[in-house]
This record gives structure tokens, sequence and C-alpha cells, in this order.
């Protein structure tokens, strides 16, 4: 059953989201003004000067995800050295660091214990210990997912395919979720970046309606792969790996990676799928720089490995099922093309 859309003289206007069945239209809104909507973020502009060495210490003495702070934390399951991960960039501003990536539980578990056997199993993946970037000028100058690099993003994939491997010996799991929210516009709890892993009793219901879709129409997500290429939607394409900007997607400004013929779980890759899966992701999360965003990793039930990006600092409205896309949705696709082309490949 093909995409239900349409397009006139080679645009988009709308289109149909074949799982959650909402419609996106596309519409013009750069005459709209936001004002009022980015209204919020008067206090991320930041000051002329960089913030003083004494509030440094301060965010970093009480956030429970810093160094020096493992005690106020669940216990630690295990964490990541710089020898593991030799490319990481933080050894002149912190190197003291006594770890790069840690692994702990969630305080608060997103499902309760009781249903996975008594076990918590809501994870934390710290993956940095850096809580601002070098020469914060304000609170909002936090480190972020996208200027880690992306041979240190692949080793945080191989942390979070060995959190999976942990949950799936729970007998009690069987779907798990990655996670993870930056910025507090994302509804991200803690500043300090970090993603989350999920171990569920029954399937996710966003992975339930999908591989419902699957089911119903094998070649779904080969066909959304094809019309992103004929709407030049496609940012990103490898041997097994496609990046696309979604007109489908929760928000207006959203991106799917997806390897179409890959069934498998994120624990299951090799090192060269993993290696390929997680620069795709990377590169969207290296351009979406800073900006508040989400992302999902969807696995399970026969569908492709795929995840979900989502920037959030744009308005969107959603109404009655209705979605408006920016028309400018084809530009944005370009424009992230031409970025990633003056970046070199990632190793």
């Amino acid at each position: 059953m093909p995409i239900e859309c349409e397009i006139r003289d080679g645009s988009l206007v709308w289109i149909k989201n074949p799982i959650t069945g909402v419609i996106s239209y596309v519409v013009d809104v750069r005459g709209k003004s936001f004002a009022f909507t980015l209204s919020g973020r008067e206090d991320a502009v930041p000051d002329a000067s960089h913030l003083s060495p004494e509030t440094i210490r301060h965010a970093t003495e009480s956030c429970p995800f810093c160094p020096g702070n493992e005690s106020m934390t669940t216990p630690e399951l295990f964490r990541m050295t710089r020898d593991e991960i030799p490319e990481w960039t933080g050894g002149k501003t912190h190197p003291e660091a006594p770890w790069v990536v840690r692994v702990i539980n969630n305080l608060f578990p997103r499902i309760p214990a009781e249903l996975t056997g008594n076990r918590n199993e809501s994870y934390i993946v710290i993956e940095d210990p850096r809580h601002f970037i070098d020469a914060p000028r304000s609170q909002s100058d936090l480190m972020f997912t996208g200027a880690l690099g992306g041979g240190h993003f692949f080793h945080l994939m191989q942390a979070d395919a060995r959190v999976m491997r942990l949950a799936l010996q729970n007998s009690h799991v069987c779907s798990v979720v990655i996670r993870k929210n930056q910025g507090r516009e994302s509804g991200a709890s803690q500043p300090h970046l970090h993603q989350q892993i999920i171990g569920s009793p029954e399937p996710f219901p966003a992975v339930l309606a999908e591989a419902r879709a699957e089911r119903e129409n094998p070649h779904l997500w080969h066909e959304l792969v094809a019309l992103m290429e004929r709407l030049k939607l496609v940012i990103d394409r490898g041997d097994s790996v496609v990046s696309y900007a979604s007109p489908i997607g929760l928000f207006p400004r959203s991106y799917d990676v997806v390897m179409p013929n890959y069934r498998g779980l994120v624990s299951e890759l090799t090192p060269e799928q993993m290696r390929q899966f997680a620069n795709a992701i990377y590169r969207v999360l290296m351009i979406l720089g800073p900006l508040p965003l989400d992302y999902e990793i969807h696995q399970g039930e026969g569908l492709p490995l795929h995840a979900h990006i989502n920037a959030r600092l744009y308005p969107y409205s959603n109404v009655a099922g209705t979605l408006n896309l920016p028309s400018s949705l084809l530009q944005s696709a370009a424009a992230i093309r031409n970025a990633l082309g003056r970046h070199s490949p990632l190793p």
C-alpha cells in the first residue's frame, strides 16, 4: 500500500503518517511571528563575560552527574575511561576526570520495578564528565552531544549495547528503548548531558504501532526512503544506513536514521554496523548542535533498526491530528547536506 501524500509540481503538499494517521500539511510560515512562543529563551542569551569560576564550581558541586559527586547517585554499574575512549577531547579542561562515560540506574524508574521482577530496569548513561562547554558565558552553555566527536559517540553507543544486554538478561524484560533529552524544552530533568535506557515488560506502544504498520505493509520503510529521495529530503546515505528530514515526525524539524535491511537489536550489531549507525545519528546531532532535542532508538518486533530525532526549538501546531510543516523543509535538508559536506567523514 503506497504512502498517502500529494505532490504538486515536485513539492510535497501533504502527507499522512502511515503509523499514526496524523496528516502533515506544508505551509508557508515565513511571515508568522514566533516572538511569544520563543520568549522563554531570553535567559539563554549569553552575557558579554564568561561565567566566573565560583559560578561554575557551584553548578558542578550540586550536579549529581559531575565527577566527584558519584555518591549522589545510585551505585555505579560500570564506567568507561579515557583509555577505552581515546578520542575523548576533554583532557585539557578535565585532566583529572576519573571516567568519560558512567552508567547508573535511574533513581526514579520509568517503569515500576515491580513489573520487571523487582529489578530497576531504568538506566542513566552519563555521556561525558564535562558539565559546561569550554569558556561558558551563561548557565545555558552546557556540554551537548553534538560536541562529543564521532568516535566518542560510537563508544557511547557501545555502552548502550552493553546496558541492553544487561537488561535483556532479565526474563521480565522484552523490549528496550534508548532515549535522549537535550535541553529544558525537551523535558530533560538534569542539565548534564545523559541518555536514558529503559527496559519494559511489554513492547512500547510506539514500537507496537510501527510493527503493526510494518506487518500491514512489509515494504513500508523502503517506500519511505524512496519517497524521501524523491522529495530530496535524504541527508546522508551509506551502504546500510540512510538519514533524512522526516515530514511525518512528531515535530516540524524531525529526522530519521534507518537501517532498512537490518531487523535486529542495537546489542546485536557488528562493530562495523554499529559504527555506521552511530555515525549517521551523530552527524545529525552535530549539525543540530546545542539545540533542544530528543531522540529515541526503536528496535525489535521485526522492525528495521531506526532512530527518530526531533529538534524542539521550533514552534509547532498539532491540531486534531494535523501538523504544520514549514515550506522551508526542503531547503533545511539541503543546508544540512551542505554542512555535512564541509565536514570530513567520521572515522
